[in-house]
């Protein structure tokens, strides 16, 4: 080192530093490549996936996906998901390691492995596991009290005349999502998809943006590209209070196993209730509208209060 800054003084130059990631721009960059990878991977294999299986040499296989294109969809999106998430392994590894280090010995398979074995849950004890109790009811109370209250909003402005939470795209998604067979449908929506969407917006993107921002805004941007994610207005509104819901659970929690735990109550819980229309047409009144805003408060109170890093 000495000999190197002796030539650097006789030539005259200062050794060249370049910061890392200190603009804007570089910070942008940094927080919003994950993001951009995981859906051009997942656009990528989704399109790859379409052409791929109606082309399958078997018999039949063309009237096959005609007569199930709601199911195939909904699968091709799941695994299209599953693949598009493996190119963010490492950076997953890295931003939620509890001590800042991973095995580079072993692969990142070897390494995620071992993360789900140690790290996920972390040390299980009573404490932490009343802690992930109450984020799995935190999970059912605040899709009930959301999804009541904004199919309430849409009724009434759309009986005024503004059918702005009205979506074409939601209802197809709709759709899709709720005409897969139930077995099928909990593994979609009840164990990928949450496991997936938190790796990417809670796991990686939050954790990046609190390297550089404080953790309010670190919520709040992840919530929010969380919605829009998405990509329709009630979707959006729902994904936006959920995703900030999340992103609460997973900081005053300190355990990954919070957000992913509740995402999946969640999800579970609406794709069930609504497989029973009696019974969403029962729930969907003000009463209940309260009923489970006031449990949703009372849940979340008891998170933040009692169960803080568990």
């Amino acid at each position: 080192m000495g000999g190197l800054d002796n030539r650097t003084k006789k030539s005259g130059r200062q050794a060249k530093i370049t910061p890392k990631r200190t603009t804007l721009l570089q910070k942008l960059a940094y927080i919003a490549r994950p993001f951009v990878l995981y859906m051009l991977v997942k656009t990528a294999a989704m399109l790859v996936l379409a052409i791929a299986v109606p082309s399958l040499p078997i018999a039949g296989m063309g009237a096959w996906v005609e007569n199930h294109a709601h199911q195939l969809s909904a699968v091709v999106n799941g695994v299209a998901s599953l693949i598009a998430v493996c190119f963010l392994l490492n950076d997953f590894l890295i931003e939620t390691s509890t001590d800042g280090e991973i095995d580079i010995d072993k692969s990142v398979p070897g390494q995620f492995m071992d993360f789900m074995k140690t790290e996920f849950l972390g040390k299980v004890t009573a404490h932490r596991m009343t802690g992930l109790a109450l984020c799995v009811l935190l999970g059912v109370a605040a899709s009930l009290a959301l999804n009541i209250w904004f199919k309430l909003l849409a009724e009434m402005l759309s009986g005024a005349g503004n059918p702005v939470l009205d979506s074409e795209k939601y209802e197809t998604v709709e759709v899709i999502q709720y005409s897969v067979p139930i077995g099928l449908g909990l593994v979609l929506y009840g164990i990928i998809s949450p496991a997936v969407e938190e790796m990417v917006f809670r796991g990686v993107i939050y954790s990046r943006v609190k390297k550089f921002y404080s953790a309010a805004k670190a919520v709040v941007f992840s919530a929010l590209l969380f919605g829009v994610f998405h990509a329709n207005l009630p979707q959006f509104l729902y994904g936006t209070a959920m995703g900030v819901l999340l992103a609460l659970c997973y900081e005053y929690s300190g355990c990954f196993a919070a957000p992913v735990l509740m995402h999946m109550s969640a999800n579970i819980f609406v794709f069930l209730m609504s497989q029973t229309a009696a019974w969403t047409a029962v729930l969907t009144t003000p009463v209940w509208g309260v009923v489970a805003a006031a449990l949703s408060v009372a849940v979340f109170w008891a998170i933040r209060e009692c169960n803080v890093k568990f």
